[in-house]
């Protein structure tokens, strides 16, 4: 009797424990379902600043998955100085109890598996488990946000430089057609062998590329807004390529077209100017025999045209700044080809991208959207 009482009993609490288990697990499980479903990462630490948490926005934002990361320290998603100062804002916490960092938001730079890093807003909390203090760290995506700015502040300086810009093209352009119109006066009243005749075809050309270069500004000041009709795009720029290779800096070059693309809402004469801007440029870049292959594609909602030739490439300290209106490498140039390029691409709510690999040609892609 004794026995079978002490045996139920037995019974009894180990379905206690296992109805006990099944609780916990069923919270574990719905605490971490919880965290895996917010956007934001959610980051779990202990006091030396190993993490034990790791969620699914976490291994998003990060490139790392948690059982890659658990047991390790913080600091490697963070780039320097971050990593260096992290375990020192700990220790002092832990010693003086004064916040620093926790109850207080702030932006900070993340550093993903692949090595690159990004703007975060870093939120630090605390919390006891078992007696034992947690930190964690809840963490939001800024590269959007910081995008936005950074294209808003270079609109911004853009259409105050285009302002300044479209005045001086203005009070430039009518007196330089007038020195021009006098040059060819005086010229024509030269003799064919008097030595100035070379001098005066030479201010002649010069005039002509100023006043390029007036045309340039204007066009990048004030770039018009787009006509768009339904475009064969390859067909158009092979006609473009057509008419380049009537000039002798062009004709030098091995061109090709090639691919396709449905027809796309787009401004014919602004796409022929970038069109012709970047073969001038691809063919400023490159020795004798050069190569240029235009190629078109497209995806579901976008098409792309990639313009790319066997030159040197691009240095990385000149790429960061080819969209940098006025800078340029060449002696001659106004150094707005590209800023125009990706201004006429962006009317049409498109982009530039270059890869520019030294010394393995340069490919610059306009991408355009479809609808």
């Amino acid at each position: 009797m004794l026995q079978s009482h002490m045996a139920s009993d037995s019974q009894s609490g180990d379905d206690e424990r296992e109805a006990l288990r099944q609780q916990l697990q069923a919270s574990e499980a719905r605490w971490r379902a919880i965290i895996d479903s917010a956007v934001d990462g959610i980051i779990i630490i202990d006091t030396r600043g190993r993490i034990e948490s790791f969620n699914l926005g976490a291994e998003r934002m990060f490139g790392y998955a948690e059982r890659e990361v658990q047991g390790v320290n913080v600091s490697v998603l963070m780039p320097a100085p971050y990593r260096d100062e992290h375990d020192g804002y700990i220790e002092r916490y832990l010693r003086t109890s004064e916040p620093h960092i926790i109850g207080i938001g702030r932006e900070v730079q993340g550093l993903r598996r692949d090595g690159s890093t990004f703007p975060v807003h870093l939120s630090v909390g605390q919390l006891t488990v078992n007696g034992e203090r947690k930190f964690t760290g809840i963490l939001h995506d800024l590269s959007a946000r910081v995008r936005m700015e950074e294209q808003l502040r270079e609109r911004t300086a853009l259409a105050r430089l285009g302002e300044m810009a479209a005045l001086l093209a203005h009070e430039v352009k009518n007196p330089l057609a007038g020195i021009r119109g006098a040059i060819q006066v005086i010229g024509a009243r030269l003799p064919q062998d008097n030595p100035s005749a070379p001098v005066i075809k030479e201010i002649v050309a010069r005039i002509d590329s100023l006043d390029e270069m007036m045309k340039d500004l204007l066009l990048f000041a004030r770039p018009p807004q787009p006509h768009r009709q339904m475009l064969d795009l390859t067909r158009v720029i092979q006609s473009t390529v057509n008419l380049l290779r009537q000039d002798p800096a062009i004709a030098r070059l091995d061109m090709t077209v090639s691919g396709a693309a449905p027809p796309v809402p787009i401004d014919a004469d602004m796409l022929k100017i970038i069109v012709q801007n970047l073969v001038i440029n691809s063919a400023h870049a490159m020795p004798e025999h050069g190569r240029i292959d235009i190629v078109v594609s497209a995806t579901d909602d976008a098409c792309a045209i990639t313009f790319r030739d066997n030159g040197p490439g691009i240095p990385a300290d000149v790429l960061q700044k080819v969209f940098t209106p006025f800078f340029t490498t060449k002696s001659r140039g106004s150094g707005l080809g590209l800023t125009t390029v990706k201004r006429l691409a962006e009317a049409h709510g498109g982009e530039v991208t270059i890869d520019a690999p030294l010394g393995r040609g340069t490919a610059v892609t306009v991408t355009m959207p479809l609808g």
